[in-house]
């Protein structure tokens, strides 16, 4: 799906099917500094997909955060290999959603995972999001 519009900060999508807008932001595509910034492998399009496919099916953890995998966990989404995508939830109801790659151990690391997080890969599995094997991967921090 193209953007609804390209601007000096991104690509705007949407909305989703639950009114959601989106913007893949350029500082998450290797534009401008790359300190503390994960960035993308992946087209904006396909960003997009993730976070609408986990809008669609309400894959969020506790503190509304939403959660995307690409080819049930088995497609890289970042440059430094991730296969997970966290997409924060937004402290305004009209601000525009936006995401990036992250790995499960570098969250851990950072104190980054929410609580219920083991219970959401479980979710994952059960609802074939992830095959078991990437989810017990996911689990042991070593995807």
């Amino acid at each position: 799906m193209p953007p609804n519009k390209t601007t000096s900060a991104g690509h705007e999508y949407g909305p989703t099917v639950n009114g959601k807008m989106y913007l893949s932001l350029s500082y998450h595509r290797g534009k401008g500094s790359k300190a503390d910034k994960h960035t993308w492998c992946i087209p904006p399009d396909t960003e997009y997909g993730i976070f609408h496919n986990s809008d669609k099916h309400n894959l969020h953890d506790g503190n509304r955060n939403y959660w995307g995998v690409l080819e049930t966990g088995k497609a890289t989404l970042g440059t430094n290999g991730e296969r997970l995508s966290i997409f924060p939830c937004t402290s305004n109801d009209q601000d525009p959603w936006h995401g990036y790659p992250v790995s499960p151990l570098e969250e851990r690391k950072r104190n980054a995972l929410p609580p219920d997080f083991d219970l959401l890969v479980e979710q994952w599995i059960k609802e074939k999001v992830i095959d078991k094997a990437v989810g017990r991967k996911i689990q042991k921090l070593k995807l």
